[in-house]
C-alpha cells in the first residue's frame, strides 16, 4: 500500500559512522531553524549508522521514507558537506515532479591533488558507452548530467517507487556499488543510472554551492583557482 503524501514536503536523510562534520551539523541546524520560522517543508531526519557497506544504509533509510514518511522528496545529505540554509528553498524552486524529479546542489570532490565537480555525462568510449566527470560546468543555472553523487540530492517519490518496480536488485533495491567495463561503479552513480532507465531526467543546479569538508572545505572558489586542465 503506497503512503499518501503531502505536496512540497521534505524528509532529509543522512548516514554517518557515528559521527558527522562541524560543518555539516551547523548547516543542518541553521537549515532547520530557517525551515521551522518559515515555510516549515521539512517534516522528518532520517539517519543510519552506516560502515563501509554505504549502500544497505541508504536503502535502508530509502525504505523507511517510501513506507513511512508522508512526504513529495527524501534530501540526501552526505555528514561531511556544508550548506547555505536557502539551499532547500533552491532545490524546491528547481525540482519538479514531472521535468526535474532528481536535482542536485554542486560538490566537489579531489582525486590526485585537484578538485573535480561531481557531474557526469555519459560518453563512448572504446569500451563502450561509461559516465565521465565532466571538467567544467554552466554557472549558476539548472544543468542537465546523466548523473551526480549522492551528497546533496533531492529526489522525488515517484522516482524511487519505479525503482523499486523495475526490480534491478532484491537485495539492493536503489543504492548498489556496481562495476562495468572493468570500473568500480559507486552506490549513488549506479542510483542515477537506474532513473534513467526509468526514464527520469537528471540535474544539477549549479546555484546550489556546497562544501566538502576534507581536510580542508572544498569549494567552487578552490576549483575555480586551480584552473581547469
Amino acid at each position: 500500500m503506497q503512503v499518501q503524501y503531502t505536496a512540497g514536503k521534505v524528509v532529509v536523510a543522512f548516514i554517518h559512522p557515528g559521527q558527522v562534520s562541524a560543518y555539516f551539523m551547523s548547516s543542518l541546524v541553521r537549515m532547520l531553524l530557517a525551515d521551522q520560522n518559515g515555510p516549515r517543508r521539512i517534516v522528518g531526519v532520517l539517519q543510519e549508522w552506516s560502515s563501509a557497506n554505504v549502500a544497505a544504509a541508504r536503502n535502508s533509510l530509502t525504505r523507511q521514507f517510501l513506507d513511512a514518511r508522508a512526504a513529495e522528496w527524501l534530501l540526501w545529505i552526505d555528514s561531511d558537506m556544508e550548506w547555505d540554509e536557502h539551499a532547500l528553498g533552491q532545490l524546491l524552486e528547481s525540482a519538479d515532479r514531472e521535468h526535474a524529479p532528481i536535482v542536485g546542489g554542486l560538490c566537489f570532490g579531489m582525486s590526485q591533488g585537484r578538485l573535480f565537480p561531481t557531474i557526469y555525462q555519459l560518453a563512448e568510449t572504446p569500451e563502450g558507452v561509461r559516465t565521465v566527470r565532466a571538467p567544467d560546468y554552466p554557472r549558476d543555472q539548472l544543468v542537465s548530467v546523466a548523473a551526480t553523487g549522492g551528497a546533496f540530492l533531492m529526489i522525488h517519490r515517484d522516482v524511487i517507487q519505479a525503482i523499486a518496480a523495475k526490480e534491478f536488485n532484491p537485495t539492493f533495491t536503489w543504492f548498489q556499488e556496481t562495476e562495468a567495463h572493468g570500473q568500480p561503479v559507486g552506490e549513488d552513480l549506479t542510483f542515477c543510472l537506474r532513473a534513467l532507465a526509468c526514464g527520469y531526467p537528471i540535474h544539477v543546479d549549479t546555484r546550489i554551492k556546497v562544501g566538502h569538508h576534507k581536510s580542508h572545505l572544498l569549494t567552487e572558489d578552490l576549483f575555480d583557482a586551480q584552473g581547469v586542465s
